[in-house]
């Protein structure tokens, strides 16, 4: 076949860009080989550290479903990994081929690989192979890191495309019904068998080796169950078999066959009575290259409906199902589809009318959650005068933990015919984009049993209540459940088993003759026995989310109401994804315990009025500290992850301290005292390293008594840097361990680590100043190394740790002026972008902090409008620009944005300052929350300085009336209120219950409390004293 014109790759230096990481540097420069050919040369450098070296080109071409590429090298250096990535228009989908610790050839070798080897890396498509193309990326990123060569030359690429086979012939044929028939476009031409033919088959010969991934078998109408196999042979006498049916039904056979080469293609028959076939479809290697890629690719040829919706690359959100105490969670997404545990199948609903069947693709759906924000999700279908609603919750305690799905079909026009499926699917909710060990996709069963009056799936039963009216159960092969569904009917089969896992079931009931509402619930109990089903059972569930949600009381106004349901359910899905004492930030793929992801969600548990899972938390992640003092970044069912990430130390002992203000109990402080002690003496231990000679001055200087590099930042896996986020948490840590001591009459400990953390401070800032100065930067950096825009981590050392005042406000301000700039044009479409993280909520807590509480509304009102879905109140890790883009989401909800969202809609209420030990009322609350209906009220809302109860309301436009109650002492930096007002307006004069009365400066927009209770009306006006 013909070369390419990517022959031409390299003639060109002057077309390549380089792109480095950190400190790694590298320069190409035009080469000829010593046969005169054109080539690169790369020289890089990593300087001591880690990161990569990307040379990159724009380079449209076409990319054929089955090629091979090659071209020349040499080089020299350590085996770090070497990688060749294509990307699509925008750059945003990347497909890699990446060699690992790759020792660099030191004469010019042939490297070759092709299309399996070029797997799908990242990007919104989710997935798939490579077709049209936008640029080529070529990369060495650091292993052991070094400096070194690399040099290409003599590019080609070849388009191994099957176009036609060699010969096809067959052991008989019926009349006309040639072999030939079976690789040409006609649908009325076939192979049949000759009728005396015992042992019928049909033989394809390519001419040569050929790759694939998988055929696909059209059969002609009106075939009985048919038993083949087929197999492969690459000399036409040896044959392998790589797949084999007993019972094949349907319009076309899907055969994965991942991996295959061979010459040779056989389809052989049992019984010649269904030896007969229409067409035979080579599929590409990209068909099969895992179970996900296979089903994809057999979704799309068939009718919409079938499969869930993700199986046709289409974004579906979902969301968990759980009860208070966590441990065990469900998922139900968008379309109605839950997923009965991790990893596991899934209960798919489908409705028979006459005709056929109706699924998700034919109805409108709408998710929905329980009222004032209770985390209980439900799902309603509309379609043709039904609406089908699907409520699922799980109840019982410990061993008694039980999902319940409840299935209501409500007919407004009924008629004779209509049942209600729910059938056994073995898919997860949880996408293939999702893919971590067993998670994402397919979910095996290899058995579905309905012999014995009840549904057993592998073993697991499935109760139901009433008893479905009839079960049946399909294998792949046959078509799966849905292909007897389309039709109208149920599988016949009580009984079906299947290696390859590809197993359904289904459960029908009767909609009973002039009924209008049918009700079906089907339970799956985690543990030994289900609990008792119906609506007492749902209604209990209900009651008892009330009842842990209900600890903080709102009264607020419609406006507002979106907002405080919001606060609810997410602390609610912060209590679902725990796992026992382990605090988990997703309900699947993150199920691992960061310790900075549980620190920060304890404490907005705490907001919540939930603060007992904090302690439990760092009562089980203590033991895993170190002897010297280290304390790891995570811990999941596989143990201690050792990553070095310097602000685990920090956060462990801020949520200590966290605790200890939540509740104070001083035998839990006692037994944590160890482990206070070794993880503050290790934060010094370790700034000590970055206080030697070579760190007074000249290129490191910026590093004095700074943390030492680590990869807490997952930008800086690649590249581990000296990053401020873990020097704050550091500084913090060093103080929350100086007033845990002192708690514990520890004084002298108090005062040493006291004044570490001090000296830490100063060190932070001239580190800030030199990096700042040196790079002109009009923005606080996130790193001395590469001093990286991240107003996300900055807001961090604002919202959550309060070095407001500590930071250069000029490039503060400008840093959050820029990114507001950003967000705006991306809004507002002046501005390509394709995700974001919802991290960013924490910056709502940075504007209040700053007084900028336009901006912190404006980002509340937007991050609420761009929930996924809007009405479960969650947010994923990434969020894509196309909703239905089929990225990877991280994982929903992501609870520790969660956690962002509660404790920046409670600064918004009460700020508690750091660094001043005051609390600051209303700071972030906008006038329409105190000036619709009877205005804003909270009671029993967690401060460090106890219980708050806190009412405003404008009765117009110039008054506000306030009470402020509760609290166990006052703070000692003060309580100050900060209503909103009208523009042009402050606060005039104070008129208290008792008709005190009391004037104030014009302009003063801050009050002072400096009493409890405190009931007052707030006179507002244009900013002269009142007479």
């Amino acid at each position: 076949m013909a070369a390419h014109p990517f022959f031409s790759l390299f003639d060109d230096a002057g077309a390549w860009q380089v792109v480095a990481s950190g400190q790694a540097r590298g320069e190409i420069t035009a080469i000829h080989t010593n046969a005169g050919e054109p080539g690169l040369r790369l020289d890089y450098d990593f300087h001591g550290g880690g990161g990569f070296v990307v040379l990159r080109r724009t380079f449209p071409f076409s990319l054929p479903s089955t090629f091979d590429i090659g071209f020349r090298l040499r080089g020299e250096g350590l085996p770090n990994h070497f990688e060749f990535k294509v990307a699509a228009a925008g750059g945003a989908n990347v497909w890699r081929h990446l060699r690992q610790d790759f020792a660099l050839p030191s004469q010019w070798t042939d490297y070759r690989f092709n299309e399996r080897e070029l797997p799908f890396a990242w990007g919104p498509a989710g997935g798939g192979a490579p077709s049209e193309v936008e640029a080529i990326e070529i990369a060495i990123a650091a292993g052991p890191g070094g400096k070194g060569t690399l040099e290409l030359s003599r590019p080609s690429m070849t388009d191994q495309t099957l176009t036609a086979p060699r010969s096809i012939h067959a052991s008989s044929c019926y009349h006309w019904h040639a072999a030939e028939n079976i690789w040409t476009p006609d649908a009325d031409a076939i192979w049949q068998a000759d009728p005396d033919d015992k042992e019928p088959s049909c033989h394809v010969d390519f001419g040569k080796s050929v790759r694939f991934g998988g055929l696909v078998i059209t059969w002609p109408c009106g075939l009985p169950p048919r038993a083949y196999r087929v197999e492969i042979s690459d000399d036409g006498e040896h044959w392998t078999s790589i797949y084999q049916a007993s019972s094949g039904l349907g319009a076309k056979s899907f055969i994965s066959a991942p991996g295959c080469e061979a010459r040779h293609l056989r389809i052989c028959f049992k019984n010649a009575a269904c030896a007969a076939i229409q067409t035979i479809s080579l599929r590409p290697d990209a068909f099969s290259r895992t179970p996900n890629e296979f089903v994809h690719h057999v979704a799309s040829e068939c009718p919409r409906g079938m499969f869930p919706r993700y199986w046709y690359r289409e974004q579906s959100y979902w969301t968990p199902i759980g009860s208070p105490e966590g441990r065990r969670r469900a998922l139900i997404n968008e379309e109605g589809m839950v997923e009965t545990d991790e990893a596991g199948f899934s209960l798919e609903p489908f409705i028979l009318v006459k005709g056929g069947m109706i699924s998700w693709a034919d109805a409108d759906t709408t998710p929905s959650i329980a009222e004032d924000g209770a985390p209980v999700p439900s799902v309603a279908w509309t379609a043709r005068c039904m609406r089908l609603e699907i409520h699922p919750w799980v109840d019982g305690h410990g061993e008694s933990l039980t999902l319940h799905v409840t299935y209501r079909l409500e007919c407004d026009d009924p008629k004779p015919g209509i049942r209600l499926v729910v059938a056994v699917r073995p898919f997860q909710v949880n996408p293939p984009w999702q893919a971590f060990r067993n998670l994402g996709g397919m979910s095996p069963i290899y058995e579905v049993d309905c012999t014995g009056g009840e549904m057993r799936v592998d073993g697991k039963v499935l109760t139901c209540t009433p008893s479905p009216a009839g079960m049946g159960a399909a294998s792949f092969e046959e078509g799966g459940v849905t292909s007897f569904l389309l039709s109208g009917a149920l599988p016949p089969r009580r009984l079906a088993c299947d290696e390859g896992g590809h197993i359904g079931g289904a459960m029908v009931w009767d909609l009973a003759p002039g009924a209008e509402v049918l009700e079906a619930t089907v339970s799956f109990p985690y543990f030994e026995k289900a609990n008792a089903t119906g609506e007492q059972a749902h209604s209990q569930a209900l009651a008892d989310w009330g009842q842990t949600l209900g600890k903080v009381r709102w009264q607020v106004p419609d406006c507002a109401r979106p907002v405080f349901d919001c606060f609810r359910t997410t602390a609610g899905h912060i209590l679902i994804n725990r796992d026992g004492p382990a605090i988990q930030p997703g309900p699947r793929r993150y199920t691992r315990s960061w310790v900075r992801d549980c620190v920060i969600m304890g404490a907005a548990l705490a907001k919540g009025g939930l603060p007992q899972s904090l302690r439990i938390f760092l009562d089980w992640y203590a033991p895993f500290q170190r002897e010297d003092g280290f304390v790891p970044c995570v811990v999941d069912r596989d143990g201690v992850d050792w990553l070095v990430e310097h602000d685990s130390h920090g956060q462990f002992l801020w949520g200590l301290r966290e605790d200890y203000r939540n509740a104070a109990d001083p035998a839990f402080l006692e037994r944590m005292l160890p482990h206070i002690h070794k993880a503050a003496d290790y934060l010094i231990t370790l700034r000590a390293q970055r206080m030697t000679d070579q760190y007074r001055s000249g290129e490191l200087a910026a590093c004095y008594g700074l943390l030492p590099e680590s990869a807490s930042h997952e930008g800086y896996l690649a590249h581990p840097v000296h990053s401020y986020w873990d020097d704050f948490w550091g500084v913090r840590g060093l103080q929350a361990a100086a007033d845990l001591a002192e708690h514990a009459g520890k004084s002298a400990d108090a005062a040493r680590w006291r004044s570490e953390a001090s000296a830490f401070q100063d060190d932070i800032s001239r580190s800030l100043q030199k990096v700042i100065a040196e790079k002109n930067l009009a923005y606080i950096p996130g790193s001395v190394e590469w001093a990286d825009f991240d107003p996300t981590a900055t807001s961090n050392a604002i919202a959550m740790l309060d070095f407001a005042d500590v930071l250069p406000r000029e490039p503060l301000h400008a840093m959050l002026d820029t990114y507001l700039d950003g967000f705006h044009r991306k809004h507002r479409g002046e501005m390509p972008w394709n995700n974001y993280t919802a991290y960013e909520i924490r910056i709502i807590g940075a504007f209040v902090r700053l007084g900028r509480r336009d901006e912190a509304n404006e980002l509340l009102s937007f991050f609420l409008s761009d929930r996924r879905p809007r009405e479960w109140n969650q947010w994923p890790e990434i969020t894509w620009r196309d909703p239905r883009s089929p990225g990877h989401l991280g994982d929903v909800p992501h609870t520790w944005i969660a956690a962002e969202y509660l404790l920046a809609v409670a600064s918004m209420v009460a700020s508690e300052r750091e660094a001043t030990d005051s609390l600051v009322l209303a700071a972030g609350m906008p006038w329409s929350w105190i000036s619709k209906e009877d205005g804003f009220a909270v009671r029993g809302l967690p401060t460090r300085f106890g219980e708050l109860a806190f009412c405003i309301a404008a009765r117009d436009e110039n008054t506000i009336y306030v009470e402020v109650r509760g609290l166990v002492t006052m703070p000692p930096g003060g309580l100050f209120i900060t209503p909103p007002l009208p523009p042009g307006k402050s606060i005039v004069a104070t008129t208290r219950a008792d008709g005190e009365k009391q004037r104030h400066e014009a302009g003063m927009t801050t009050l002072r409390v400096t009493a409890l209770p405190f009931v007052a009306e707030l006179q507002l006006g244009a900013g002269s004293v009142l007479a």
